[in-house]
């Protein structure tokens, strides 16, 4: 047998010129390990694997080979070639990152150079640690900074969006606005859902803000392009430090620096845990895959996007790619255009259950960016040139190519806003539910931007009070003509003075559960002291004043014309009393809010003055006064309750204003 072996081994040496190759199998797939990745000094059960041949491409057995392995360990340290050729080695790397490893045989008329990658052990779970955790940094830092931002010009987003938005062109600049402040397109465009739900903005209105917020949206994404995420630590250190300091500017500055600081050190987390993509193979085949098919991208974008509802996270992921050059701009277009229409998703899920106004905010939202795409694809190579002459920097070119998209689905769009309108609402059903009652203008989106909930706070108190207001003048009616279908709709009415005052306690509680500014801080404590009050104002209307009127009306009594002529002067004083504390309320004047105190003690003296004028009737034998009169006095005493209740809104006013 082994003169056998000799003999074979005479006849390749002599007869036949053998040369060494990555092994492959039957069907000619590579099968060699080369380009493999192993992790640094961890035994692996990979292997690489040489394969001798003859010249006529036969498998040769019985070759030795060696691997010359300078940066690692090979076991063994020859190996002899099998029946199919195969010479099979075990390695193990001690440097990270690229490693170069040569195949020699003293029989063979070559060598062979292969390629292999050495990662840290469990390099996989650091890598997506590394893109989730710079990615959930990335987010905290836009989510925390956007509230810096709407701390320091908040108070101007009511009025941007309630007074600026007739006009298209004014709406595409307050939409640019509103999401500078917010860091995000979804909180503008949610926002705009609950107004048109709310009625505070028609839903024509909110056109130029959708497109705006969507071109505010791209100025974070240039930012992050410009690769300043070195100096990140930095930012982050100086933000710290401001914060420290005591004066509110320095806060805020220092809050809004630390923010940014945090974005991009998100980046840079993202950048280097997506490095070793760069030697997987797999990973460009997939690319290069998905690149030749622009839709897949588009759609897996969009749903990655809607899934995280942030189309900035997805563009910062793209970002993170380029930065590692793992993608091109033509691969990267269709993932931008993805993530544009993936971030309609938000506003899809705040319209459900929402009015039909509501509902074509969405709508319209998801109609521009499906459009937008349709659009543009066509022209996706020309696109892609075009960007890529304006910067040599490929994330420059994806930032841009972001940017000219929004602009210019924008400039498509705003001339056409009208039909455009019309065709959002052809295309939702007219027919409009009847809603129950509830608060109208109060909304829990409002809550991550505190100026905006205060705001709809305000209007739904306001909402409230006129409604007791009304409750309060009517009574007098209830009680002069016996109407008895008037008094069953006071007492309706003051059940959903009921609920308005459990919803809005319930919304400025959660309110001041955010961070708020001392301002609006007090603004929250004098609203829910004047829920309050004016919660009491209305028990009293229907539980106190509507039980006199019903007793008058069973027992068929009537008020000395005197007496009924003093009750009717004393509720008209009560009620300038409660107008001028709700005046008050919506200005927060505090000269008008001493004034309305001030008739607390007046409140008081005027019914000492009543009652002394009721016992002088009761003393001259007055027979109507005789049988109204513990109703009487009971009623006029409830009236001062009124007084002092409007009066303790004022007094809320004066205390914490």
């Amino acid at each position: 047998m082994r003169k056998k072996v000799n003999f074979s081994m005479m006849h390749i040496l002599l007869f036949s010129l053998i040369f060494l190759r990555p092994a492959r199998d039957p069907l000619g797939k590579d099968i060699s390990g080369n380009g493999g990745i192993f992790e640094i000094n961890t035994p692996s059960r990979k292997v690489l694997i040489i394969e001798a041949v003859n010249e006529k491409n036969e498998p040769v057995e019985g070759i030795p080979v060696v691997l010359v392995f300078p940066d690692g360990k090979v076991f063994p340290d020859t190996a002899i070639t099998d029946a199919r050729g195969y010479a099979v080695f075990h390695i193990q790397p001690e440097k990270e990152g690229k490693n170069e490893i040569t195949a020699i045989s003293p029989l063979a008329e070559n060598e062979v150079k292969l390629l292999i990658y050495g990662f840290k052990k469990f390099w996989l779970f650091f890598m997506l640690s590394g893109v989730l955790g710079g990615l959930a940094l990335f987010m905290f830092g836009l989510h925390y900074g956007g509230k810096a931002l709407t701390r320091v010009g908040g108070n101007k987003l009511r009025e941007f969006l309630w007074k600026f938005t007739r006009i298209p062109v004014l709406g595409v600049l307050t939409g640019i606005f509103i999401t500078i402040m917010t860091q995000s397109s979804s909180a503008t465009t949610v926002m705009l859902v609950s107004f048109t739900d709310a009625g505070i903005m028609k839903f024509s209105e909110t056109l130029g803000v959708i497109l705006g917020a969507d071109i505010g949206t791209t100025l974070t994404v240039q930012l992050v392009a410009f690769k300043i995420h070195e100096f990140s630590l930095f930012m982050i250190f100086t933000g710290f430090i401001l914060m420290l300091f005591p004066g509110k500017r320095e806060k805020l500055a220092g809050r809004v620096i630390f923010s940014f600081g945090l974005v991009f050190f998100g980046m840079k987390i993202m950048s280097d845990a997506v490095a070793p993509l760069k030697e997987i193979k797999k990973f460009h085949s997939l690319l290069a895959w998905a690149g030749k098919r622009p839709l897949i991208g588009i759609l897996a974008a969009a749903v990655f996007t809607g899934i995280i509802q942030s189309s900035g996270a997805t563009m910062a992921l793209i970002l993170s790619l380029s930065f590692q050059n793992l993608i091109t701009l033509k691969e990267a277009i269709p993932l931008i255009f993805g993530a544009n229409i993936g971030t309609c998703v938000t506003a899809v899920i705040a319209s459900v259950g929402r009015d039909v106004e509501a509902k074509k905010v969405a709508l319209a939202h998801v109609l521009f960016k499906v459009i937008g795409v349709i659009l543009f694809f066509p022209f996706l190579s020309h696109f892609a040139s075009f960007i890529s002459l304006l910067s040599p920097s490929l994330s420059r070119s994806i930032a841009n190519a972001h940017t000219f998209f929004n602009v210019g689905a924008t400039l498509l769009f705003l001339p056409f806003l009208r039909p455009f309108s019309a065709l959002v609402r052809f295309l939702t059903p007219a027919e409009k539910k009847k809603k129950e009652f509830g608060p109208l203008y109060i909304d829990p989106t409002f809550l991550g931007t505190p100026p905006i909930a205060m705001g709809a706070a305000m209007r739904e108190v306001l909402r409230m009070a006129d409604m007791v207001l009304e409750m309060y003048k009517q009574s007098i009616k209830v009680l002069e003509e016996n109407d008895v279908e008037l008094r069953e709709r006071i007492i309706k009415e003051d059940d959903r003075v009921d609920l308005l005052d459990e919803r809005i306690t319930l919304y400025l509680t959660r309110l001041s559960e955010e961070e708020l500014s001392p301002e609006l801080s007090k603004r929250s404590v004098i609203l829910l002291e004047a829920v309050d009050e004016l919660e009491s104002i209305g028990d009293v209307v229907s539980k106190n004043l509507m039980t006199y009127a019903r007793k008058k009306i069973e027992k068929g009594f009537m008020f000395s014309k005197e007496g009924f002529s003093e009750i009717k002067r004393f509720h008209e004083w009560v009620m300038d009393t409660l107008v001028m504390a709700v005046d008050a309320l919506a200005t927060f004047e505090k000269e008008l809010a001493g004034e309305v105190v001030k008739r607390r003690e007046e409140g008081v003296e005027y019914l000492e003055k009543l009652e002394a004028s009721h016992i002088q009737r009761l003393r001259k034998g007055y027979r109507e006064s005789i049988e109204t009169s513990a109703v009487h006095l009971d009623l006029i005493s409830d009236l001062e309750r009124i007084n002092f209740h409007a009066t303790g809104i004022a007094k809320a006013i004066l205390m914490h204003g």
